[in-house]
């Protein structure tokens, strides 16, 4: 339950701030280098290489040689941009790596160059000062304290070289775009903001922006507390390891800012990995807003990182919930460095699959982007236009899949991209290449037939109005999708006017990693050399963080709201739920109260509405709205706090709360079951939502109630078209905002007892049976499609009260449930399932506390029971 914490029994009155648990800091930090690697770890590389280890002198190579291009690099004489910091970093480490004394003294002078420029500038409304933002000030600062850390002890810096880049470049950027970012506590902006903050004040020996990255610091001006990595590891970070935004790419996100921090402070004697912070029991002055404090005990970050194994479905397929566009339980650098620290099997796991590329790992210096389906991409050793290497990408039908790479060159001169394809097979499959480019972009021509090598070209013109010395990037995107094909990608080429030479690196994928590390500084500190095989089995019962738990292959987040009910968890094929109840985690949250995503045959069958990027006006007419979500909307309206807002990150406004309360959790056997209730999405509305998991089928009993007369439309998204016997007629399209984006509307009143829609996919289908009352109608529609098909079957009551009773069953040729009868009394909804194998009966409690009786009866007769009981009940507020 997600009450005001003041008003909970027992809860503390707010507190002073000085009251909050601190990490002492060291009296004396370490000597230069000592923020991203320390001279312990330059002497086991020194070792390493001299002992001839492959992958440590083929890393000192690679970057020693992009230290010499970047020798050539100009000096910035206006607003230096990100590759130029990037540039600077790498001078930095190939000076730390080799001891050329060229690399140093070019990075010192970029780092001059830059405090010449810094003061001049002026910070964004949105704490940039090289860049926009205090989220892309992020890395910019990183790369600047990094380069600054690797040259600062070396003879040729003088101390007014250091005194000039430390107070005209590294301070202001850790005030103007650290301490003075607009977000000050919970959000992501806050993480990045300490990332700046942390990476400069290190760096320069500041403790006063160290005090304030690690403990947070009390801002006056602002009358709030700026959080700091203590309070962020404890309150940000819920104690079942949800972070606030409940958003898991935003986890993800957050851990690239974490990660600066978490290693800076290490290194000079702060470790943040392995203290015991105390939980905050309850709001002290000028905390965040939300009240997801306590329970009593000790925190770290290992919930946070463990939370995404426990998140995933079967196969490690992730729901998209809130402003998300991760697709899976993903690997991240942070593991290897959480790996040295904790030894976890299931990190080891994750990185093995990483380094032996999941099917998907690309050559030195490219990524693999798969936005949709399940592609396969790998290196194809010999197979290239001359004999070389090439570059495989698989996509079977809704699929898509890219090679991409970033391409820095001059902005005011033309370019050129080429590359060679050879088509092995298609059907319906698309070949090309985009280019990204200055907000816009640029295709080839399309390859869709097999055949032989043959190059394809995009012209991309200079930047209008561009001047000698800017640069721009260029995203190179080589693409199959659109449908089913296999491709080899060879010679990619990327020229400009004037420049010499391939700016593409690796262009013909002859370079790949030595043992599946990456070839950079980074990795080269950081990642172990040798990590075990691991293990990661969701078959396995376990607690994530103080009150997160796994039982029976079935997951709760009881404060950050998501319940994953899963029938058999170490099967890729079995049906399983996540369903979402929680509190409304800032903007980057949808109005999404009761919520459920359905996994099955290895795919996610219906899901959420995901991101649509924040400059896509669909993200807020679509993807921000409840009629996109597996939920209840209602009179049309999407729920609080979006409400009739157009606002991309609508969040809750005053002492505005919206939250579901779980009233059951049962990971059973025949049985796995939640119920969660909501009645602070919609005012004078009540919504109450369970869920039971049998087998194969899922069973789905939602009520809405009220005082007043609404229309209440229950949907459903499924992969797909979807289709129906009933007699359904085309309708006009909606004008609601959301429903404007259904087109091929169908609607009407089926009549009968229940109703069928089958939701259809390549091989895939699932069934949709629900019970219908005289008078129900039904809509049938096509999504907004975004490159992964799906439709949507809406059901649509009007009245003050409203029951919903439906049934989804995965499946390939036919589905096992057969039929559906419903009977409602004042105490309890009873619901008979028939399929292949008998039926079973249903009996769930209407009380909020009520229990759910199953009774299964075979084909031969034979029965068995199962009942949720008071141990099930896990709805009592976090304290």
């Amino acid at each position: 339950m997600f009450l005001p914490v003041a008003a909970l029994p027992g809860a503390p009155a707010i507190s002073s701030h000085r009251d909050l648990y601190r990490l002492p800091l060291p009296e004396k930090l370490p000597p230069h280098p000592r923020l991203f690697c320390t001279s312990a770890d330059l002497e086991r590389i020194h070792r390493d290489a001299a002992a001839g280890d492959p992958y440590t002198r083929a890393t000192i190579e690679r970057i020693a040689s992009e230290a010499e291009a970047a020798l050539a690099r100009p000096l910035p004489e206006g607003k230096p941009s990100p590759a130029d910091f990037r540039a600077a970093a790498i001078l930095g480490q190939g000076y730390a790596l080799t001891a050329n004394e060229a690399f140093g003294r070019r990075c010192r002078d970029m780092l001059l160059a830059f405090a010449a420029i810094c003061p001049t500038l002026k910070t964004t409304r949105a704490a940039g000062r090289f860049t926009e933002s205090t989220l892309l000030e992020g890395p910019v600062a990183a790369n600047a304290a990094m380069a600054y850390d690797l040259v600062a002890g070396a003879p040729f810096m003088s101390a007014p070289d250091r005194k000039r880049i430390e107070e005209d470049l590294l301070r202001i950027l850790a005030w103007e775009c650290g301490h003075r970012c607009h977000h000050r506590n919970s959000s992501n902006w806050r993480t990045w903001a300490l990332a700046i903050i942390a990476s400069c004040g290190f760096a320069i020996g500041d403790r006063a922006l160290i005090e304030e990255a690690v403990n947070g610091i009390w801002d006056p001006e602002r009358n709030a507390y700026l959080y700091g990595a203590v309070q962020t590891l404890t309150h940000s970070i819920f104690s079942d390891g949800i972070h606030w935004e409940r958003s898991i790419g935003y986890t993800y996100y957050t851990a690239s800012a974490l990660m600066y921090v978490m290693v800076a402070a290490k290194n000079s004697g702060i470790d943040l990995w392995h203290a015991k912070l105390p939980g905050i029991l309850g709001p002290f002055e000028g905390c965040a807003p939300h009240e997801e404090f306590g329970p009593p005990g000790d925190r770290s970050i290992r919930s946070f990182l463990d939370a995404p194994f426990f998140y995933a479905f079967p196969n490690g397929l992730i729901a998209r919930v809130g402003d998300s566009g991760t697709r899976e339980l993903a690997y991240h650098p942070i593991y290897e460095l959480a790996y040295r620290e904790y030894h976890d099997p299931r990190y080891a796991w994750l990185i093995r699959r990483h380094r032996k590329g999941y099917g998907r790992a690309a050559a030195a210096g490219w990524n693999v982007w798969t936005p949709s389906g399940h592609p396969t991409a790998a290196l194809a050793e010999g197979e290239g236009r001359l004999g070389r290497n090439a570059f495989r990408l698989k996509c079977a039908a809704g699929d898509r899949a890219a090679l991409v790479q970033d391409v820095r060159m001059p902005a005011d001169r033309p370019a050129r991209v080429t590359a060679w394809v050879r088509a092995l097979a298609m059907d319906g499959g698309s070949a090309h290449i985009r280019c990204n480019f200055d907000s816009t972009f640029l295709f080839t021509e399309r390859v869709k037939q097999p055949g032989d090598w043959r190059q394809l070209a995009v012209e991309i013109p200079a930047r209008p109005g561009a001047k000698p010395g800017d640069q721009r990037s260029i995203r190179l995107h080589l693409f199959l999708e659109e449908g089913a094909g296999e491709v080899l990608w060879d010679d990619v080429t990327v020229t400009a006017d004037g420049v010499p030479g391939n700016l593409a690196i690796n262009p013909g994928f002859d370079e790949t990693t030595v043992d599946d590390r990456a070839l950079d500084f980074w990795s080269l500190v950081h990642a172990p050399s040798e990590v075990p095989e691991g293990r990661y089995s969701l078959d396995d019962d376990a607690a994530i963080g103080l009150n997160g738990r796994h039982v029976n292959g079935c997951t709760l987040f009881p404060v950050g709201g998501f319940a994953i009910l899963r029938h058999r968890p170490a099967t890729p094929e079995s049906t399983a739920v996540n369903f979402t109840f929680g509190p409304y985690g800032s903007g980057h949250d949808h109005p999404d109260r009761l919520h459920f995503d359905l996994y099955g045959l290895g795919e996610i069958l219906m899901p959420d509405a995901g991101s649509w990027g924040y400059n896509n006006p669909m993200h807020v007419t679509w993807a921000n709205q409840s009629i996109a979500h597996n939920t209840l909307t209602v009179d049309e309206v999407a729920q609080e706090p979006q409400g009739t807002s157009l606002s991309v990150f609508a969040a809750e406004r005053g002492d505005q709360r919206v939250f579901g309360v779980l009233r059951l959790f049962h990971p059973g056997n025949l049985l796995r079951a939640a119920r969660a209730t909501c009645d602070t999405a919609y005012p004078g509305v009540s919504m109450d939502r369970t869920l039971c998991l049998v087998g194969s089928y899922v069973l789905d009993v939602f009520r809405a109630r009220s005082d007043a007369e609404h229309t209440y439309d229950l949907a459903f998204h499924g992969l797909g078209d979807v289709s129906t016997e009933a007699p359904l007629k085309p309708a006009e399209t909606f004008t609601a905002t959301g429903y404007a984006h259904l087109t091929r509307v169908r609607r009407g009143v089926p009549g009968g007892s229940s109703f069928r829609a089958d939701f259809r996919a390549g091989e895939r289908a699932l069934l949709l049976m629900q019970a219908q009352p005289a008078g129900a109608e039904v809509i049938l529609a096509k999504d907004p499609d975004r490159g992964t098909p799906t439709s949507c079957c809406i059901a649509r009551r009007r009245g003050k009260n409203a029951l919903y009773v439906t049934v989804l069953e995965p499946y390939t040729s036919a589905p096992t449930v057969r039929n559906l009868s419903v009977e409602s009394g004042d105490s309890a909804v009873t619901v008979t399932v028939e399929h292949a194998s008998g039926k079973d009966l249903f009996a769930l409690e209407n009380a909020l506390d009520g229990r759910i009786t199953l009774r299964r009866i075979d084909a031969t007769g034979q029965a068995r029971s199962e009942q949720t009981g008071p141990g099930s009940r896990t709805g009592s507020p976090p304290m």
